[in-house]
């Protein structure tokens, strides 16, 4: 997108305002004229209202000289660039021009290219100090993003705890010290309660859940907080004269009364200090993990859990991440394997409910870890919420087994026909493009710089994806069109071959009988009914 810079123009002489609008290019220069006011009064009004970026004034004006005006415009804005023009050549005149480190001194009658080179310089310093801006806009926006990352690695054991105080350090956030506990918060069916949501309204509900909880975090200064990789938040919070429990019982209601969502939290246990969380980041894991069998919205401790439920959830984690991992490298048969493990835990439910739950919640973690790939469970098998209810018809768990089996083997081979075939959704875009382009030149050196590839490589693409050559495509298309047009006998023949990019009668009807085994003329005299 080209920058616009916003140009003041101010000047007590009416004509010299107009020549100044008129006889310079400034729709090429990227600049616009904010304003072209007689007097310092009145630019000094609009400098308050608005942005600008070059200021031109004439020195001389009554009330308020152009002295003055740049020397207050400066102040509200200390990056404006400011060109003086003079009827005088005082040499007193300049020397405050310079003092004010004003860009030029243009004296009248002005020479228009002095004007314009001077524009043009000004431009591109304006072009490079946003681009200085931006870069260091870029850097303090990064800082934040680090400290999330590393700190979750450091959880992880994946760094040192010295590494991550440093960059703390440096974004001058530090910890007080004392004991402290790791939480990690999950937000409760997302898969089910925003399946109805387009995209942008799924993303939009997440987030707001999101800043309910780092709002809260935040607000009341409970510790340091990251956000993990699969959409959780972890916080390490200061335990010092704080009920953990209570503490984070008081975030799930407040996420509660705030919106449709629900979280659930697991709780790690106390440790002496902060370079002993990684281990308490671990327990809250744990915790966690018995989510399906202790219950959501709420939170869970280890002490509020059984040992072997514990174990059960931390197997059926570990076996779920195998599942996951055959099912994107086309494994099939390390799927049927990992579902055989997995419903070997679920013979330990004691009833069917239990077991439709336990499939719902194996089918959501499904969804969730798809997502990640950037494909849609319910989308990629045509899966409706409602149509989930046949977990629950089914009458018994080899049953439920055998459907989530076939999903499973459906999801996998997408994925693997997709990972064979990476440049299908190109090709895809490449013909659409040309079903809607019919009627202009498509020839391939103009489609391929059209989609940023030399010939020779789209052509070889699309023979690659397609199996056939760009050219017999085009033509296979243009015929197809030709012969619908065709069966409308108000259109002439040379109208259909025009519609269809055919400026050559004779090379319309050659390939119109290559493709159909008869001419257009013989084509309509035997009937609209012709296939």
């Amino acid at each position: 997108m080209i920058a616009i810079y916003n140009v003041l123009l101010v000047d007590d002489e009416q004509l010299d305002l107009e020549v100044l609008q008129r006889f310079m290019p400034w729709e090429q220069l990227d600049m616009t004229i904010v304003g072209a006011v007689h007097g310092g009064g009145a630019a000094l009004n609009l400098l308050l209202e608005q942005h600008v970026d070059i200021l031109i004034t004439d020195i001389q004006m009554p009330i308020v000289s152009g002295l003055e005006l740049a020397e207050q415009a400066r102040n509200l804005l200390p990056h404006l660039k400011i060109i003086f023009i003079s009827g005088h050549e005082d040499f007193q005149y300049a020397k405050r021009a310079i003092s004010m480190n004003a860009s030029s001194y243009i004296l009248k009658p002005m020479d228009d290219q002095e004007l314009l080179n001077t524009l043009q310089l000004i431009r591109e310093q304006l072009k490079y100090e946003r681009e200085q801006m931006q870069k260091e806009e870029q850097v303090d926006s990064s800082i934040p993003l680090l400290q999330n990352e590393m700190m979750y690695q450091w959880l992880r054991g994946m760094i040192e705890y010295n590494t991550l105080y440093r960059l703390y350090e440096r974004g001058e956030i530090f910890w007080h010290g004392g004991q402290c506990c790791v939480a990690i918060i999950e937000m409760d069916d997302l898969a089910w309660k925003l399946k109805a949501l387009s995209d942008d309204q799924r993303r939009f509900a997440i987030d707001h859940g999101f800043r309910l909880i780092s709002d809260y975090l935040q607000d009341r200064q409970l510790g340091i907080y990251c956000k993990t990789g699969d959409d959780k938040v972890v916080i390490v919070t200061n335990a010092a004269g704080l009920n953990a429990v209570e503490t984070m019982q008081s975030l799930v209601e407040h996420v509660r009364n705030h919106s449709n969502l629900t979280i659930t939290v697991g709780l790690g246990s106390e440790v002496a200090s902060l370079q002993d969380a990684p281990e308490s980041y671990l327990q809250a894991q744990e915790a966690l993990a018995t989510k399906m069998f202790i219950g959501k919205c709420r939170v869970i401790t280890l002490e509020q859990t059984a040992g072997e439920i514990v174990q059960t959830s931390l197997d059926l984690e570990q076996i779920m991440e195998r599942m996951f991992e055959a099912t994107a490298n086309y494994d099939l048969v390390r799927i049927h394997d990992s579902l055989e493990q997995l419903f070997e835990l679920v013979q330990n439910l004691k009833d069917k409910l239990s077991v439709y739950n336990f499939s719902l919640y194996v089918v959501s973690k499904t969804d969730f870890f798809l997502q990640t790939l950037n494909v849609s469970l319910y989308d990629l098998l045509s899966i409706d919420l409602k149509n989930l209810n046949v977990l629950y018809d089914f009458e018994t768990i080899a049953d439920i087994k055998s459907w989530l089996r076939k999903q499973l083997f459906e999801v996998s081979e997408h994925m693997h026909n997709k990972k064979k075939n990476p440049n299908r959704k190109l090709i895809d875009e490449i013909e659409r493009y040309v079903e809607a382009n019919l009627e202009i030149s498509l020839q391939l050196r103009n489609v391929a710089k059209l989609f940023g590839f030399s010939p020779n490589y789209l052509g070889y693409l699309f023979k690659e994806v397609t199996e056939e050559h760009f050219s017999d495509f085009v033509t296979k298309k243009r015929m197809e069109k030709a012969r619908e047009l065709l069966q409308d006998p108000k259109l002439k023949i040379f109208e259909a071959a025009h519609q269809v990019g055919y400026q050559n009668l004779t090379m319309f009807s050659r390939h119109f009988k290559q493709s159909f085994g008869l001419p257009p003329v013989d084509y309509r005299k035997q009937g609209s009914g012709h296939k």
